[in-house]
């Protein structure tokens, strides 16, 4: 991260190169408006021009007809006619062909300018539009660029811890991820193998001793059962049944019930406000958090009692985890290096999700966990 007067002078340079910008798109702007006005001025003369020149082909055209019709009857009149009227009937035809001739060339080489004079209009219209654009959205930038920079350095230092804690979220994952290879390699994964090898101890007695076959069979079918319930326990913590149907409530319900049975901690959970669904995300990142703070409760606390209580509101979620444990120092935990209890996790998450998380503990006095989560309003982003 630059320092605070790099930053200033960046953004300083940006906005004045900016605003050169701006002015040279207003000058270019300017400059095609004169220039359409200028066409406008032409096309219209060239449309005059045209429109005389057409209502002089229209009359010349009648008139053609009507000398022709008459050099026609000339002819094939002659002794009604004169020479001297034949040649005038065959030379006003001629004359008036002529004229017709040239007053078509001349609509024709208007209407082609016409046409040329339009398109040019259109391109420069075009141009002058994508400009004033142009220079709107410039004045939208230079209005946020040119605002608070100390609001700027406040946001970008938001960004940037967002970043880190993105960052110690995919780390506090990575770890999850290999203390569940470990979970599964030190439980399902090795009892496994001993089946495996207590199944072909089975078969090698099966023509020697039938008897302690059956009970080698009975012994395997209790292994294969704790197997399977430990296995469904780690993919319970993966995700948790009912989330996805029936909605954190329900889940928080079913899990705080099983970790009661599990550890044999007493487990209170009270839930306040109006039952609904939340987006995946919130229902997701507020579960593993109160999963969380229940297995720490599990692991550290030496507790036998923990209550949840937990309220939705339409403004925001709130959750209170609170055991009669040992309780510890905050701040010497904060201060140790590691993942120290998955605080950090919670807390995290907490703040992903623009929320407040907290810790209050004292040796010898409990521990309690709160954090509180916004919820989106309908009316956010409008």
């Amino acid at each position: 991260m630059p320092d605070a007067s790099t930053l200033d002078k960046i953004v300083r340079q940006t906005i004045e190169s900016i605003e050169n910008a701006k002015e040279q798109i207003f000058a270019i702007a300017e400059d095609a408006r004169t220039e359409c006005s200028r066409l406008q001025k032409d096309l219209q003369e060239v449309r005059e021009k045209a429109q005389a020149v057409i209502a002089q082909v229209d009359l010349l055209t009648l008139k053609e007809r009507q000398a022709r019709l008459r050099l026609v009857e000339v002819s094939r009149e002659l002794k009604r006619y004169t020479e001297e009227d034949i040649r005038l009937a065959y030379e006003q035809a001629r004359d008036i062909q002529v004229n017709l001739a040239v007053l078509r060339e001349r609509e024709g080489q208007l209407r082609a300018k016409r046409d040329e004079l339009e398109r040019r209009l259109r391109h420069l219209e075009g141009m002058v539009q994508r400009a004033e654009q142009l220079m709107n959205q410039v004045g939208v930038v230079l209005d946020f660029m040119g605002g608070n920079l100390k609001d700027l350095h406040v946001k970008m230092d938001e960004a940037q811890v967002r970043q880190q804690a993105a960052l110690r979220i995919i780390m506090a994952q990575d770890r999850e991820r290999f203390r569940l290879a470990r979970e599964i390699h030190d439980g399902p994964a090795q009892g496994m193998n001993s089946l495996v090898l207590q199944v072909e101890l089975c078969e090698r007695l099966l023509q020697t001793d039938p008897g302690r076959v059956r009970r080698e069979l009975q012994e395997l079918k209790g292994r294969l059962r704790d197997s399977l319930k430990e296995l469904r326990k780690i993919l319970y913590d993966l995700r948790p049944h009912g989330l996805d149907d029936q909605g954190l409530i329900e889940a928080i319900r079913r899990y705080t019930a099983d970790f009661s049975e599990r550890t044999g901690l007493a487990v209170e959970t009270r839930f306040f406000g109006q039952a609904c669904r939340l987006e995946r995300a919130y229902e997701v990142a507020i579960f593993r958090m109160i999963q969380e703070a229940l297995q720490n409760v599990w692991k550290h606390a030496g507790a036998k009692r923990v209550q949840v209580a937990f309220e939705i509101a339409p403004q925001a979620v709130s959750v209170i985890v609170r055991d009669d444990g040992v309780g510890f120092d905050v701040a010497d935990i904060f201060a140790r290096p590691g993942d120290r209890f998955g605080l950090c996790g919670m807390r995290e998450r907490a703040e992903l999700l623009d929320g407040e998380w907290e810790v209050l503990s004292r040796p010898g006095q409990g521990t309690q966990i709160k954090f509180r989560i916004p919820l989106k309003s309908e009316n956010d982003g409008e």
